[in-house]
This record gives C-alpha cells, sequence and structure tokens, in this order.
C-alpha cells in the first residue's frame, strides 16, 4: 500500500509551483541541447544506425520501423486513457485493486482496437513512412531508430539534470511535511553523475547487443521500459537516500518505481515531469517507512 501511496504523493507534489518550474527549464533545456546535437551530428548518427541495420536480415526489416511505430502509438493510447481518466477521477487513485482493474480495461481496450485494425494502421504508417525521402527502407528504419536512440539520450540527460539539483528540493519538502524527522543530508552531485556515467554505458553496451528486439512487436516495448528503468534506477534510489538516510528496501521496489516512472516517457510534455516523480516517489515511501519506524520504536 505504501507503494501507490507514494506514487500518489509524488503527483501531489507536482503542484508545487518550484517543482513544476524547475522539471519545465529542465525538460525544454535538455530539449534544446540534444535537437541542436542531433542536428549538427545528424549524418553521424545515421551512418551508425544504417551500419547496425544493415546487420539485420532484409525481411527482419522491411515491415521493422512501422511495428515499432505502431507499438509506440498502442502504448500512448493506453497511458493518455489511464491518465485522462485518473485526472478526472482522482479520488479512484486512493483505491489500490480498482486502479489496477482500470489499468488493465483500457490495457485490454487498446489492444482489441489495435488488433482488429492492425493491418490497416500498419498499412498506414508503411505509406507515411514512405512519404519522407528515403532511398531504401533500410534508410527508413535507421532514422528510426536513430530518433529512438537520441530520445534516450535525451531522457537520461533530463533525470541528470534534475537530480544534480534534486536536494534542495527534498529538503523543502521535509521541512514541510517531516519537520520532525532528523534528517543529515550527504548528498554528492560528484557520486550522483559518477553513478548515472556508469549506468549509461551499460545501457550502451546492452542497445547495441539488443537493438535487434526493438522491432519484434511487444517486446520492444518491454525492452525500453527494462533499460530505461535500469538507467536511472541506482541513481534515483542514491540520491534519495543520500539526502534522508538509508532504510532496508528490496531491490524489487526500487525497480518497481523505475518502471513506473520511465513509463511516463512515453507521454510527450508530461516526460518533463517523469524525473521529479521518481525521486518523490521513492521519497515519500522512504520517510513514511521511517515514521512507522518512530511509531515502533
Amino acid at each position: 500500500m505504501e507503494f501507490l501511496y507514494s506514487i500518489v504523493e509524488s503527483f501531489q507534489d507536482l503542484t508545487r509551483k518550484d517543482i513544476r518550474k524547475i522539471s519545465v527549464i529542465n525538460g525544454v533545456f535538455w530539449a534544446v541541447v540534444w535537437i541542436v546535437i542531433g542536428v549538427l551530428g545528424w549524418r553521424y548518427m545515421i551512418g551508425l544506425t544504417s551500419f547496425l541495420i544493415n546487420l539485420l536480415p532484409f525481411k527482419f526489416v522491411q515491415n521493422a520501423g512501422a511495428e515499432f511505430i505502431f507499438m509506440i502509438l498502442w502504448l500512448q493510447a493506453v497511458l493518455v486513457s489511464i491518465g485522462i481518466f485518473f485526472s478526472l477521477f482522482n479520488s479512484f487513485l486512493s483505491k489500490k485493486t480498482f486502479s489496477v482493474l482500470i489499468a488493465f480495461f483500457f490495457a485490454l481496450f487498446w489492444s482489441m482496437v489495435f488488433f482488429y485494425y492492425k493491418n490497416e494502421i500498419l498499412s498506414y504508417l508503411e505509406r507515411l513512412i514512405r512519404i519522407f525521402p528515403f532511398e531504401s527502407i533500410e534508410q527508413a528504419v535507421s532514422v528510426v531508430l536513430a530518433v529512438f536512440i537520441l530520445y534516450s539520450f535525451y531522457i537520461i540527460s533530463m533525470y541528470l539534470g534534475f537530480l544534480l539539483f534534486s536536494e534542495k528540493y527534498i529538503l523543502n519538502l521535509i521541512k514541510e511535511e517531516y519537520a520532525y524527522i532528523e534528517i543529515n543530508s550527504n548528498f554528492s552531485k560528484i557520486k550522483i553523475f559518477s553513478i548515472l556515467l556508469k549506468d549509461f554505458f551499460i545501457f550502451l553496451i546492452l542497445l547495441c547487443l539488443l537493438y535487434p528486439l526493438l522491432f519484434v512487436p511487444f517486446v520492444n516495448i518491454v525492452l525500453i521500459i527494462a533499460l530505461w528503468a535500469y538507467v536511472i534506477k541506482n541513481a534515483l534510489y542514491e540520491s534519495v537516500i543520500s539526502i534522508v538516510g538509508k532504510i532496508d528496501m528490496d531491490n524489487k521496489l526500487v525497480w518497481a518505481f523505475s518502471i513506473v516512472n520511465v513509463i511516463l516517457n512515453f507521454i510527450p510534455m508530461v516526460n518533463m515531469f517523469a524525473p521529479a516523480l521518481g525521486v518523490l516517489s521513492i521519497y515519500h515511501y522512504i520517510m513514511e517507512k521511517k515514521i512507522d519506524l518512530l511509531e515502533n520504536s
């Protein structure tokens, strides 16, 4: 129950002007940075992705771009539907079982819609891809892969930017919400940066090894979520415990918070608030556990 409560509380904290402001500034700043880098280095990026795509069998590549976009659209439809529902009926968030059922309903509904019209949607996406001046199918798929890689770099940069300045906002929240709990912050920007950098290199290695799976329906969604969650989970957890103190927390919970968090990165604009939600959800979980320890001691 603490898991769901922590996520709900993190959403409520986003009503704070200072957290919204830093999230938007951070998101826009890194968007500009990676757009500029993408434009300047596009030729080299396409050269790299074309090399990777040419290693794959032609039949595998033929519908890969459309299949990849198809799965992203399905996930966005599910997430946007869930987001709209709970924004209109946020009282249901406190009901754990009902929340899960609603999420399952939207996932099932959009799965039925997308697979009923799968051929039509894929046909439309393939025609859409051909509108662009691509010389071959391989080039079109290379562009899709290049955009995904640049977007992944953007996401990781957003988390880095927010985590490096998270101490100030966490300490302000503690003063307002948990003033009676003694906190001795030991936050280190260098340590957070080194953790994220190490996991980023592992992310790159895994991406190079597993990139063919990005074009396998359903498997690609699982892979993307797993890779994104892996690259942020250690930095998220370390940034929070270095400020509020460490407690016994199952690594599976850290994975769960990270997975829920990175799913938001599939929704444009909302993704700017994902780093804040990741930090705040783990923060609330740990602080509630500290309260339980105080009450039981």
